[in-house]
């Protein structure tokens, strides 16, 4: 029988805890916890989660990988849908409805305390709802009603990024922003253009937001927000047009989902972005959360068809893995 010692050539070395600062490659028994480990550097990846009770596209979402929120959304059978769904690492659960059924709404927060806004209900709403960990309640209204919206923030510092207005105003594209304080609405920076589908992730003082529609304005752009005006960041790899999805922070965002079912997901470091690990289900109409570019759930959306697919994104990097255990 092979052994670690006849293949490298030396014994593993015992330890009573995890060494502080292992080298790539190294190995180690720790006797407290009784398993030997290594220390390697992964590669970044999505891996297949638990799907959502509810096929659905155009719905939005909050909170992180570990504990997630879906809500909202259409069915494939041209339904706007209530229902709110639990994420807990493995598995989606009911939560309380949305007392308005709706699309292409936007979301942000945490399971605990997440935020819903405008939407096509149809018609476009103005409503605002706010989840406590079991239930919605109503908020304060958007200024302006949007459906198509980019997305940031807080339940209690929100960001509305854009969006839709037809047919209650006129153009229907709008450069407004929205900032929400946890019980009104106020217009903060207008942006550097009109555009609706945008991803936004981040804080209400330090958020960005990526592609949109229309094409030739929005595809490819990234602006950054600092709480009062938007300034310019590095444009995307791929094109945007339709409701993709993203997550993290301003200087270390992720983006993913497309048209044409797009599986290229692009990371940011806050002036460019880079492509890294494809999805497993390329879709757009998708609904990403996470608080941290390398901890990301992906979930529903557009394949064609319409799908119930979770993902999870692990950045990769270092990492401390066990092998086995006595």
């Amino acid at each position: 029988m092979a052994t670690y010692k006849g293949i490298k050539g030396f014994n593993i070395q015992t330890v009573s805890s995890d060494p502080p600062a292992p080298f790539a490659g190294q190995v180690w028994y720790n006797s407290t916890s009784a398993t030997v480990k290594y220390f390697a550097v992964q590669s970044a990846a999505w891996s297949t989660g638990g799907n959502l009770p509810t096929v659905t596209k155009a719905l939005a979402g909050a909170g992180t990988k570990t504990a997630g929120l879906a809500f909202g959304g259409e069915t494939p059978a041209s339904a706007q849908v209530a229902e709110t769904y639990e994420y807990n690492g493995t598995s989606w659960t009911d939560g309380g409805d949305l007392t308005t059924a709706r699309q292409n709404l936007g979301g942000c927060g945490t399971q605990t305390a997440g935020l819903a806004f405008g939407g096509r209900s149809p018609p476009i709403v103005n409503s605002t709802e706010e989840y406590n960990g079991s239930s919605w309640t109503a908020g304060g209204n958007l200024g302006t009603a949007v459906r198509d919206v980019g997305n940031a923030g807080t339940q209690t510092a929100g960001l509305a990024i854009g969006g839709n207005t037809f047919p209650l105003n006129t153009p229907p594209v709008t450069d407004i922003t929205q900032e929400y304080d946890g019980s009104s609405w106020t217009n903060g920076g207008t942006l550097p253009a009109a555009f609706k589908f945008s991803s936004g992730a981040g804080t209400q003082n330090a958020a960005f937001s990526a592609g949109g529609d229309p094409g030739p304005v929005a595809e490819f752009l990234t602006v950054e927000y600092n709480g009062s005006s938007w300034t310019s960041g590095g444009n995307l790899t791929t094109e945007r047009t339709q409701q993709n999805s993203a997550s993290g922070t301003q200087t270390a965002g992720l983006i993913c989902g497309a048209p044409g079912a797009s599986n290229v997901t692009e990371l940011y470091d806050g002036s460019s972005w880079t492509n890294s690990a494809n999805l497993n289900v390329g879709r757009s109409y998708l609904a990403a959360v996470g608080s941290t570019q390398s901890s990301t759930l992906a979930f529903g959306g557009q394949s064609p068809p319409t799908t119930a697919a979770t993902e999870e994104f692990d950045g990769g990097g270092p990492a401390t893995l066990t092998v086995g255990t006595d």
